[in-house]
């Protein structure tokens, strides 16, 4: 079960930053974990894919309504959620029920956001 968490984990950084674990650039111990990880410490987000801003414009009736900032602060949480399932260790790694309480948690937050623009 810890090693369908980590999978987990890495198709959440998958779907967020556009590139994969086997990207050309990920040599010399950087891996898309790591990639992310050094991004939300750093305070760079260059991570997450340009492209996934474009797509939520068209696919969100009111997503013109959100703000950069407001985009970035709901993909924030969902890329800490993606390497807190992909650690290393399998014990560091989410359980299924907190993995399902955080993604709640996430959604409302977003929905709280929705809902005021």
């Amino acid at each position: 079960m810890q090693g369908d968490i980590y999978s987990y984990g890495i198709l959440v950084l998958e779907t967020f930053t556009g590139r994969k674990p086997t990207d050309s650039n990920f040599t010399r111990g950087l891996s898309l974990r790591v990639f992310v990880e050094l991004g939300l410490n750093g305070g760079e987000l260059d991570v997450v894919d340009t492209q996934l801003s474009l797509g939520l414009e068209n696919e969100l009736p009111n997503a013109n309504k959100f703000s950069g900032k407001t985009k970035m602060d709901c993909l924030i949480p969902l890329l800490r959620h993606g390497v807190s399932c992909s650690h290393k260790m399998p014990s560091n790694r989410m359980s299924t029920g907190n993995i399902i309480k955080e993604l709640r948690c996430i959604r409302e937050s977003l929905m709280r956001e929705y809902k005021t623009c």
